[in-house]
């Protein structure tokens, strides 16, 4: 039996574009087509300000993948990216447009217990720097070059004020399977919650995964979390035939 195409929302983390996506496009099967919007302040984006507002940023994406969009849909988002995504799920749902059929939340708490923090939108530039080396992922050379911090930190201030300022809102969970991953070394991995709290966000089956690497293990171990997404998808009800 073959498998029906399906279409893979990819969402990037606080601070990155569409790019960091890329090496998925040689690992996938012919039948899951990747589509990785490019945000405002990034990428081809860059000129544009990044947004600050989560319903002005659901309506930007909504508006970037929309003219492509046909059934069926997935949904996979790391860090700040799976919060855009769970939101994305949801407004694509309440907007009549066939809603996603699996959704995978990678390296972020979830949203049941964040903790609100409003004090990014204003923090010195060094208190950004400092969340970068801890967070790892982000190359030396642009964590030493001020010229380099001018062109990306506007765009990481801007994402991490929304992630600080997230709220879920209250409405009916999703119906669909949720897929959680997390680092074995990040710490938002811990307590184990963190993650699997992610379950209320769907009345579906909520599966955890761990795997080894740090916050930014999607990039340390990229090939092992395509296989789980793809394995995942492959194994969809009602089947994909």
């Amino acid at each position: 039996m073959a498998v029906e195409r399906v279409q893979l929302i990819c969402l990037p983390h606080a601070g990155a574009g569409a790019a960091v996506y890329r090496g998925w496009q040689r690992l996938l099967p012919h039948w899951i087509d990747l589509i990785a919007p490019e945000l405002p302040g990034r990428g081809l984006r860059q000129a544009e300000p990044a947004l600050q507002d989560w319903s002005e940023l659901i309506d930007t994406v909504i508006a970037s993948v929309r003219p492509r969009l046909r059934a069926p849909l997935a949904l996979f988002g790391h860090s700040m990216g799976a919060l855009v995504a769970i939101e994305l799920a949801h407004a694509l749902r309440a907007s009549g447009v066939p809603a996603p059929l699996w959704v995978c939340a990678s390296g972020c708490v979830a949203p049941q217990r964040r903790k609100l923090d409003l004090s990014w939108r204003d923090c010195p530039d060094e208190t950004l720097v400092a969340e970068l080396r801890s967070l790892g992922g982000t190359p030396p050379e642009v964590l030493e070059s001020r010229d380099l911090l001018d062109l990306v930190l506007p765009t990481v201030r801007a994402d991490f004020h929304l992630c600080g300022s997230y709220r879920p809102a209250r409405r009916p969970p999703l119906d669909c399977p949720l897929l959680v991953l997390g680092g074995v070394r990040d710490p938002i991995s811990r307590p184990h919650d963190n993650l699997s709290a992610w379950s209320q966000e769907t009345k579906g089956p909520c599966r955890v995964e761990l795997i080894d690497g740090g916050h930014f293990f999607i990039h340390e171990n990229e090939a092992s979390v395509v296989d789980l997404v793809i394995s995942s998808l492959a194994k969809l009800e009602p089947a994909l035939v």
